[in-house]
């Protein structure tokens, strides 16, 4: 997302935070012109700001969508997912804790099944690369795929002691 200035504030579509960014810096543009509540006004504001995957992503859905920020906003959240590279412990703890509270947003927190085909889409370069060389029990289970990530790439991370 680029941000010189609102002339230049445009979506490409690239991952959620930028998603998470974009979507708080319309906000912020509409409250300060008035039009927070002007769902149209929002969604046609957003409509001239986006630019690459997220132009070809929004030319494909219902004009209902298009032309309704509450629905664009979901829409916007529901695609673009958290990206993980597997560079650092941190980032791993980060990815299932995404993964995790995205679950519990959509009522799926016990839904093993969906949690792990939504993060199917999440890995990215070497990550992909391991996460495709996983037997498919491990990558079809979100409980399994989440220790599987923790054993593989949650070095660095400080062991807390058990509460009793």
């Amino acid at each position: 997302m680029s941000t010189n200035g609102l002339d230049h504030l445009e979506f490409q579509g690239k991952n959620l935070k930028e998603c998470e960014h974009f979507i708080a810096a319309v906000n912020k543009h509409a409250q300060a012109d008035g039009k927070f509540w002007d769902d149209q006004w929002i969604a046609e504001f957003v409509a001239i700001r986006l630019t690459g995957d997220a132009l070809i992503w929004w030319s494909l859905l219902e004009k209902e969508t298009q032309c309704s920020w509450p629905l664009l906003r979901k829409a916007m959240i529901s695609r673009f997912r958290p990206q993980f590279y597997g560079k650092s412990g941190a980032e791993a703890e980060d990815f299932v804790y995404q993964i995790r509270q995205r679950a519990l947003h959509v009522g799926k927190l016990n839904d093993s099944n969906w949690a792990a085909d939504f993060a199917s889409g999440c890995f990215v370069g070497g990550a992909l690369r391991w996460y495709m060389s996983l037997e498919p029990g491990v990558r079809n289970d979100w409980d399994s795929l989440q220790q599987a990530i923790f054993a593989q790439y949650g070095h660095g991370l400080e062991q807390e002691p058990p509460l009793v």
